[in-house]
């Protein structure tokens, strides 16, 4: 008896051990505690302008956006080369309406993203005093060559019934072939889905994690970029946030916030695995404030960099 005893006891032994190796156990995903690597990086003057909108990386370089163009960086923020609008498509489906709605240009980079060798960058018709009354009639996505920041000529329209609020970001997912990006004011909460022709796929359904509160709308959605399986967003809110978003699921959660304590504007982000840890690296226009002129020259923008959850 007590032989069996001992046998049985072993196998139950082995059995627990095979158990603990190849069945997963349940975890908290985000159980760990994001922080700041370094230093932010500091721009000013010129280089605060031009990197005022959206972040990317590849080929080795940092590749970023503002209002009026890209500029492609090295690794210590030296210019390589500079872009500005696609001429094809600056004046596109021009209009004026006797009652003074109109269409004219296109006047504005969101947050870009690097696929391929391709640097995909949403473009928008916001207004800018009279002109585009009403606004975001006619949102793109223009394609750029990576190296040379050559535009490639080939842009995409983008279906105004999907993006009536604008086009502020988009984001290349390569491992799906597809490309995520959503309206300003998300009234639907979902992201849009399109091919990379972007042809309209489908979307991914919002769902909130309780602790937001009951609520709790995701919007003002500033850049994301799509890393191991989730898409990782700039939320421009007063505590300027960074979201993760589940794109299996939908799930919205909170990672954290920056907390400024000077006027800001939270704008897009990149992924990249750097020597010091960071994977989340997060642009911040910061003394921002326009209404007095001679103010501006505080304006300068922060590079954040985070890790500690990869």
């Amino acid at each position: 008896m007590s032989t069996l005893l001992s046998v049985r006891a072993f196998r139950v032994a082995v059995l627990a051990v095979v158990l603990s190796v190849f069945v997963p156990v349940a975890t908290n995903a985000e159980a760990c505690t994001w922080h700041e690597t370094r230093t932010p990086d500091t721009f000013t003057g010129a280089d605060a302008l031009l990197r005022s909108q959206g972040a990317t990386t590849g080929e080795g370089s940092w590749f970023f956006s503002w209002q009026g163009g890209l500029s492609r960086t090295s690794n210590d923020y030296t210019v390589e080369r500079a872009a500005t609008w696609p001429p094809d498509i600056i004046v596109n489906h021009p209009a004026i309406s006797p009652n003074g709605t109109n269409h004219l240009i296109n006047t504005h980079f969101g947050d870009i993203d690097y696929y391929r060798g391709k640097i995909y960058a949403p473009y928008e018709d916001g207004s800018e005093g009279p002109i585009n009354n009403p606004d975001y009639q006619h949102p793109y996505i223009a394609v750029y060559d990576a190296k040379t920041l050559l535009y490639t000529g080939t842009h995409y329209e983008l279906p105004v019934a999907l993006q009536f609020a604008g086009v502020p970001w988009v984001a290349i997912d390569g491992r799906s072939k597809v490309a995520y990006t959503a309206e300003w004011d998300m009234p639907h909460d979902r992201i849009n889905v399109y091919d990379l022709h972007f042809h309209p796929k489908g979307f991914i359904n919002l769902s909130y994690d309780p602790s937001l509160g009951p609520n709790f709308h995701l919007s003002r959605i500033q850049g994301a970029k799509v890393y191991d399986g989730a898409l990782y967003a700039t939320r421009d809110d007063d505590a300027k946030t960074v979201f993760k978003i589940d794109i299996a699921t939908g799930n919205v959660t909170k990672l954290f916030s920056l907390n400024p304590t000077d006027d800001a504007e939270l704008e897009g982000l990149a992924i990249r695995r750097t020597p010091d840890g960071s994977v989340l690296h997060v642009l911040m226009v910061l003394d921002n404030d326009t209404s007095n002129p001679q103010e501006l020259t505080k304006i300068h923008v922060e590079f954040h960099h985070f890790g500690g959850c990869s």
